[in-house]
């Protein structure tokens, strides 16, 4: 029954989900032509993630698809982090190289659960699994359109960088 229900719509989410990154490529094509915007602009990030959903998006659902998506999103973090090694960093990178790298450590949990572990009866994981990918997929959505920290983790990361970061000699904070 809950199988049945997921196959039926689990395709829906995932043509949502890719229109939602080709509208957010559509618009940032756009907005590129601004000189103003094309510093900040999200544009290389958007297109990487969207030729890789594209690519996964017909991808069945056979035997091993989750290690495929893993493998799908642990390229595309790589691919992201290898071309923005000497371009100034936005907020985009970060929301989208976190989204995706939870994205693949979720694909790759699912994966164990199935096909390692012969799991077929649903649990708490694979409620965490269809959230979880529906939101960070949606998280990287708006990011890549409004490229804000909407969601405070910038903030965040900054704070754990300098609480954690080593305290000189004769520094009281």
């Amino acid at each position: 029954m809950f199988l049945a229900a997921v196959d039926k719509v689990a395709p829906l989410i995932s043509v949502f989900i890719n229109w939602g990154f080709m509208m957010a490529l559509l618009f940032n094509l756009v907005s590129f032509s601004d000189e103003r915007r094309r510093a900040h602009s999200p544009l290389w990030i958007c297109l990487i993630i969207t030729l890789s959903y594209v690519s996964t998006a017909f991808v069945e659902r056979y035997s091993h698809a989750y290690l495929y998506w893993f493998f799908a999103d642990i390229g595309t973090v790589l691919l992201i982090a290898f071309i923005y090694t000497s371009i100034h960093k936005i907020v985009a990178y970060y929301y989208c190289l976190c989204g995706l790298t939870f994205n693949g450590i979720l694909h790759y949990l699912m994966y164990i659960d199935l096909h390692l572990k012969g799991n077929l009866e649903p649990w708490w994981l694979w409620s965490v699994y269809s959230f979880g990918i529906n939101f960070m997929d949606l998280m990287m959505i708006l990011v890549l359109i409004i490229n804000k920290d909407f969601l405070g983790l910038c903030r965040i990361g900054r704070f754990l960088k300098a609480s954690l970061a080593p305290k000189k000699v004769g520094d009281n904070g």
